[in-house]
């Protein structure tokens, strides 16, 4: 059940982010909830904060540096009150290669990628556009929930 779950979180998460670039918290939310109940009616209680607690951790730097949006982040936290610690770490793992094999695919993400490094090298001017920049100027902005569930998937496939 919880496989059937995860898939069908991320299935939706990464429709919205690819249509509309945001994670409503309508999907986030009640599947952090129904995670952390479920897992503790399983007697997986600790597992399951453990697992928020890790994806929140995880996560936290690459928000703050606007490389993550707090909908990704919050996904990744209600995988981790469904999986725990010991499965959204790998997950974590698998989709940031994921994320690298978007990049190196895409060369839109190079030009926007080269010119916020050109930006840093501009000075403080620039300053606002390298740490503050609008969702669509970000070096790397791409949706997230798409390479998690791609990593979702090869790890299925993978086991």
């Amino acid at each position: 059940m919880t496989e059937a779950v995860i898939f069908l979180l991320l299935g939706i998460a990464a429709y919205f982010d690819w249509k509309c670039r945001k994670i409503p918290n309508t999907v986030t939310f009640p599947a952090l909830a129904a995670g952390l109940v479920y897992q503790w009616q399983a007697g997986m209680g600790w597992t399951a904060v453990a697992g928020v607690v890790g994806a929140f951790l995880l996560t936290v730097v690459p928000v703050v540096l606007r490389g993550m949006g707090m909908g990704d982040q919050k996904l990744l936290m209600a995988v981790g009150a469904w999986v725990g610690w010991s499965g959204v770490y790998p997950l974590f793992l698998h989709s940031l290669w994921v994320c690298l094999a978007v990049v190196v695919f895409l060369p839109g993400t190079w030009r926007r990628l080269g010119r916020n490094m050109h930006a840093i090298f501009a000075g403080w001017v620039a300053h606002r556009k390298i740490w503050l920049p609008r969702n669509k100027e970000a070096a790397l902005s791409f949706p997230y929930a798409v390479p998690l569930l791609g990593a979702y998937l090869v790890q299925h496939l993978w086991r």
